[in-house]
């Protein structure tokens, strides 16, 4: 089995070198005829030297990508870019800062080549502020759980394991990287959870800033209310054929009392209510016009043109 490892960077100059050397000895030692890796690291548009550090890496065991966003984008948009350069049917996410272990990789792939779809780690140990991340996101995974019906019990952790086949455009939307299992709970899948070492941050500081907090919150309406196993397009369409269901059923009966009950069509409500139900459907109906001409747009674009630059490190 080969794997892509996509890890996301954002001012990391301090911590990357490290971080490489790190992962190029755990690689090392799991590389054989069967098993196969590229490095791609993702630069989201960093202020430091984070770009000129990661450029100026080689390894002759493996391909080494580098994406150079032309501005920062965010942590999902860098995952996803990533994602879209992989050449492996396998996908390892990993944070740049250095908290999650490397050597984690190693049981983590053992436990995905025996079957698994997903191979997630859950951070039983953080080393972070007890008040202002690990209450909140103990907090955050018992509503996530509660929602979304996901078993994770870390949504937060950043190391895992995903066939990349599971990653379909329709749940790609928004900061997905946060609750991306919670995204893919109503799949039929084969889930594996491994505690992972969570480790203190020993360079610069974390990106993330309380807007995460309402990020996630409108992932989770949208996931409750719409995200199951229909696509928007179809929420939208089955909301205008009701709307339209709704205005034709008005209508008949409107008639009906005016044809044999004799009763004028101004003594009751059903003209307003006819023509509400009717607007809104082609209202609707207009939405899933939008936005298959979007998505038909965005797919001519993305053929296009590319928002990042791709190196390849030999």
């Amino acid at each position: 089995m080969n794997y892509s490892i996509i890890i996301p960077l954002f001012n990391e100059e301090a911590s990357i070198e490290n971080l490489h050397s790190e992962i190029c000895n755990v690689l090392e030692n799991l590389l054989n005829d069967e098993r196969k890796f590229e490095l791609i690291y993702v630069n989201d548009g960093s202020q430091d030297n984070t770009l000129e550090k990661i450029l100026s890496f080689k390894n002759k065991s493996f391909e080494i990508k580098i994406i150079n966003n032309n501005r920062n984008m965010s942590q999902s948009i860098s995952i996803f870019n990533g994602i879209e350069e992989s050449k492996y049917d396998n996908l390892i996410f990993l944070d740049g800062d250095g908290q999650n272990d490397p050597s984690d990789i190693n049981i983590m792939i053992n436990k995905f080549e025996e079957g698994a779809d997903l191979v997630h780690g859950y951070r039983k140990k953080r080393k972070d502020n007890f008040l202002l991340k690990t209450i909140p996101s103990l907090a955050a995974n018992f509503i996530v759980r509660l929602i979304s019906k996901s078993k994770i019990k870390d949504h937060g952790c950043s190391l895992k394991i995903i066939k990349k086949n599971l990653l379909k455009n329709e749940i790609l939307w928004g900061d997905f990287h946060r609750l991306l299992a919670a995204r893919i709970a109503n799949e039929k899948i084969k889930l594996i959870q491994i505690e992972t070492n969570h480790r203190y941050r020993k360079y610069g500081k974390s990106n993330y800033g309380l807007s995460r907090i309402f990020k996630v919150m409108i992932d989770l309406i949208y996931i409750y209310l719409f995200h199951r196993s229909y696509s928007n397009f179809y929420i939208i369409g089955y909301l205008g054929f009701f709307s339209l269901l709704l205005s034709t059923i008005s209508l008949i009966y409107m008639i009906k009392l005016k044809l044999i009950n004799s009763v004028s069509f101004i003594e009751t409500p059903l003209p307003m209510v006819t023509s509400l139900f009717g607007v809104s459907s082609l209202i609707f109906f207009a939405f899933m016009f939008l936005i298959q001409t979007i998505k038909n747009l965005k797919i001519d674009l993305s053929n296009e043109t590319k928002n990042y630059k791709v190196y390849s490190l030999k």
